[in-house]
């Protein structure tokens, strides 16, 4: 490949060190492969204080990215995967998903000590989130918690907390330890009970169908078992076909040939608390998949 391969990636400290980390991978595999990071401002970055639900759900981190890549004026974008709705432009596809670092939610406590247990941590603090789906766990396993809403990049979310908003915030693990912040994490949630979003942790890359050319340079980045998990639990929020932002949990494991997928929701003003586990071999989990989606529907439409 001649030309620059030009990488879109929103202008975050995370979302740099993302697309950084697959320039870093794609020099290695290529070391002649000269490329481009460009930073894309998103309506979700442009907006920190509105929660995102009422934003138009998570794919307000991506619209603007995908309009570069249609344009031709980036070759292809890195986004986390929990961002990216099931309805992307027709044109384009997931060339790559890249294996997560972790999939879990994390809590750090502003006081500085460490947990072994959601269970464990103070009565009645106040903790700072604004995913509907962490609001619905938290209300089911510690109802004594208060949620304070925040907005905002890693960085700022961990400074308010720390000037006095809250006692702790709730954020995924995956993003701490992308920005080497490991250490400030109290407790790691155990992702049976704290269920993590669709996709979460997972970063994946976005090119246009059209541009094959590219494929040799991006599959190789590919992971297969991740791609797989992924695959499950977005199949979630397809069959269910409502948008990314209602209070939904899905997390996938397989051991062997063997899947289990566990799922909470809720309905869009998180009055009621679901969850259900699905287990089946690779050739039946689909099925299974499906019939769980239109329960999900059925209980929330």
């Amino acid at each position: 490949m001649s030309q620059t391969l030009k990488i879109g990636t929103r202008q975050s400290t995370l979302a740099l060190q993302q697309a950084t980390t697959i320039q870093t991978r794609l020099k290695t595999q290529f070391p002649d492969l000269k490329i481009e990071l460009i930073p894309i401002t998103t309506a979700g970055d442009h907006n920190q204080t509105q929660p995102l639900h009422e934003l138009g759900g998570k794919g307000v981190f991506i619209k603007a990215i995908e309009e570069e890549l249609l344009k031709g004026s980036i070759d292809c974008a890195v986004h986390c995967l929990k961002d990216v709705t099931t309805t992307l432009e027709d044109q384009t596809e997931l060339i790559a998903f890249c294996p997560a670092e972790a999939v879990t939610d994390c809590i750090i406590m502003t006081n500085g000590q460490s947990y072994s247990s959601l269970a464990d941590l103070p009565t009645g603090i106040t903790l700072a989130t604004s995913s509907l789906r962490r609001q619905i766990l938290l209300k089911e396993y510690r109802p004594d918690i208060t949620i304070k809403p925040i907005r905002g990049n890693i960085d700022t979310r961990i400074q308010k907390c720390q000037n006095g908003y809250a006692d702790a915030l709730m954020l995924a693990t995956a993003g701490l330890i992308r920005l080497q912040r490991e250490n400030e994490i109290s407790l790691i949630c155990d992702p049976n009970q704290i269920i993590p979003a669709p996709g979460q942790g997972v970063v994946v890359i976005q090119k246009k169908r059209s541009d094959s050319h590219l494929n040799p340079f991006l599959e190789i980045l590919n992971d297969k078992l991740q791609q797989e998990l992924a695959l499950y639990e977005q199949a979630v929020i397809e069959s269910i076909g409502l948008s990314c932002d209602y209070p939904l949990g899905v997390y996938a494991t397989k051991q062997a040939n063997r899947v289990s997928l566990t799922a909470c929701w809720s309905d869009k003003a998180c009055k009621t608390f679901n969850k259900h586990v699905i287990h089946g071999n690779t050739p039946i989990i689909k099925e299974k998949i499906r019939d769980l989606s239109h329960q999900i529907k059925a209980s929330i439409t």
